[in-house]
């Protein structure tokens, strides 16, 4: 290609999140890949269609339209590939000459099932693992008609084979730039309740073996961590960029708890705790170090995601967790958290082998009791190629096998030894559907977000009628 490249960096529309409707966060991955790249062979953008409106196939058809970019890149998780190759059906279509590159959550855990598919049709190259070091080779290599061969993470077609190059290198987090937020696109519409967010990172991977989880597949079992100059310089780029509220998209933030507490204690002594905060940890995490509740909320903690899972012993041995939750740590990490004004969005996985409809309601009872504010209540997913698509394959227990478009945490692909997938989505339904009024959680999120709640609830009514429905059912 001999040419400076035109590069478009496309995040999928379709979100999972069981409360998109309150929070939308930009994708953080592209920005950072954006960055990385050598701009004496390139100039690029990212369009994240999240937030593209009602009809983001028709935007994306206009911005491919008015850019005509030379390599387009889709990143994407499981559920939301097939509407990717859609799109990158769309630009072969329109642009037969340009490269596609698909990267990713799906693409890193799956790329044999899809380097053997017809998709390569409309696929070039597959980017395994994190992008920024592989995607820069690759530019490098097709402006300079440079061998690929070497680059690793890379994956992709020639002459009849299938190339599949080893990924076994992890980034230097110290050797990577900020993400260059100046690449977007498209910027207003994300917010979290309201308030425009962001996102940054602190640090990447877990050691755990949690066996419905693919982080380890991404990241390696490891765990590397930035510099706190590093993260505060991130915070304040973001917050040029007009954030007023952050997510930290940590796998585990909490995995070293005393590192964590000293950087809200950095980002306090910065006068960075202006900016409300949203972040993934774990009630383990928090328990073993004295005093972060405080410091997180001193810092400008607001929300925080805990992985409660699932209160049956069964349910949590199968999931590799058993050591990592207690119950009684549950409620005196949520009790201490909610004594300074942070609310608490607990994450349920359930729909276990062993799981009746008594396991899956004393997990609705479970939340009220401890006071979550905002329960997802998420049902086993069978990720391809993760331990607990094994162990559910052997024993039949997989009701829907090859549609990955359901495969999001919300929709029931699996059964139990006690419960078809119907009867698991039934109670589920039932359980959010009252779970706000009868754990009181409605009108406290009312009284926290007056102004936000009165904004939020037609927007509901409009595009999600079937979930106010729900709601309406429990008075």
């Amino acid at each position: 290609m001999n040419h400076k490249l035109n590069i478009l960096l496309v995040s999928n529309h379709k979100n999972y999140f069981g409360i998109d409707m309150m929070i939308k966060i930009p994708n953080l991955g592209l920005c950072s890949i954006a960055s990385n790249l050598d701009k004496n062979f390139c100039d690029v953008k990212v369009l994240d269609l999240t937030i593209a409106g009602r009809n983001p196939e028709k935007y994306f058809l206009k911005t491919i339209k008015y850019l005509k970019p030379d390599v387009v890149g889709f990143s994407c998780m499981a559920f939301q590939y097939k509407s990717s190759v859609g799109l990158a059906k769309m630009t072969k279509e329109l642009f037969p000459s340009a490269v596609v590159v698909f990267g990713g959550y799906y693409p890193t855990i799956d790329s044999d099932t899809i380097l053997n598919s017809d998709d390569m049709n409309y696929i070039d190259f597959i980017v395994r693992g994190e992008g920024e070091i592989c995607f820069n080779e690759l530019i490098k290599g097709l402006v300079n008609n440079s061998d690929l061969s070497e680059i690793k993470g890379l994956c992709y077609r020639s002459d009849g084979k299938l190339i599949n190059n080893h990924n076994d290198c992890l980034i230097e987090l110290e050797k990577l730039k900020l993400p260059d937020r100046s690449a977007r696109l498209l910027y207003k519409g994300f917010n979290i309740m309201g308030k425009r967010s962001d996102a940054i990172e602190t640090s990447r991977g877990c050691v755990y073996d949690c066996n419905f989880c693919s982080i380890n597949m991404m990241y390696g079992k490891s765990y590397r961590k930035y510099t706190f100059e590093r993260v505060l310089e991130d915070i304040w780029d973001a917050k040029k960029y007009g954030a007023k509220t952050i997510m930290m998209t940590d796998d585990n933030i909490t995995l070293d708890g005393k590192r964590y507490k000293e950087l809200c204690e950095t980002i306090t002594d910065a006068k960075l705790n202006d900016i409300r905060y949203l972040l993934q940890a774990s009630v383990d995490g928090i328990k073993r170090t004295p005093g972060l509740p405080k410091a997180m909320a001193d810092s400008g903690v607001r929300w925080v995601f805990l992985g409660i899972e699932n209160i049956d012993d069964n349910s949590l041995s199968l999931m590799n967790k058993n050591e990592q939750m207690n119950k009684s740590d549950a409620y005196d990490v949520i009790g201490e958290l909610r004594s300074y004004g942070i609310v608490i969005i607990g994450g349920f996985v359930l729909g276990y082998p062993d799981d009746t409809e008594e396991v899956l309601r004393a997990n609705y009872e479970f939340a009220k009791k401890i006071g979550i504010d905002l329960p997802t209540f998420n049902i086993v997913t069978p990720y391809p190629n993760t331990p607990i698509r094994k162990e559910l394959l052997q024993e039949g227990l997989i009701t829907n096998l090859n549609d990955y478009t359901k495969y999001d945490c919300w929709e029931v692909n699996v059964k139990t030894r006690h419960l078809t997938t119907q009867q698991i989505y039934d109670i589920r339904d039932d359980m959010e559907g009252k779970y706000p009024l009868q754990s009181g959680s409605f009108w406290s999120l009312i009284k926290k977000f007056p102004f936000y709640s009165m904004r939020l609830f037609p927007r509901w009514a409009v595009t999600k009628p079937h979930d106010l429905f729900r709601l309406l059912k429990g008075f």
